[in-house]
């Protein structure tokens, strides 16, 4: 199999559509300890699909699928460093999950 940094953005569209397929079917089959690997595979591809620079730093985002915001102190290749709301945890989660910016004061 290709890297995914290695692949065009269409090889990386078709990679993301067979994942979300296996998503999809480990659901029906209830083989729920697949889910998280899939997720994170499929977020990993999306990010690649995102330009880093597209993404502020000092800004805060909320965070796709989850009821949290997440600061973004730096951009990193397909992964934004920062903490969580209320967690003075620095920590790396893919671009694709940061999901809109917003303004906290």
């Amino acid at each position: 199999m290709q890297r995914f940094s290695q692949m065009s953005k269409k090889d990386l569209q078709l990679e993301i559509e067979h994942l979300t397929r296996k998503i999809e079917e480990a659901e029906l089959k209830g083989m729920d300890h697949e889910l998280p690997v899939l997720e994170q595979k499929r977020n990993i591809a999306r990010s690649f699909l995102i330009d880093p620079a597209a993404i502020q730093s000092d800004c805060w985002y909320t965070v796709e699928g989850q009821n949290t915001h997440f600061y973004v102190e730096y951009v990193n290749g397909i992964m934004a460093w920062g903490t969580r709301e209320n967690s003075p945890v620095k920590v790396a989660i893919p671009l694709a999950l940061l999901a809109k910016k917003i303004s906290k004061s």
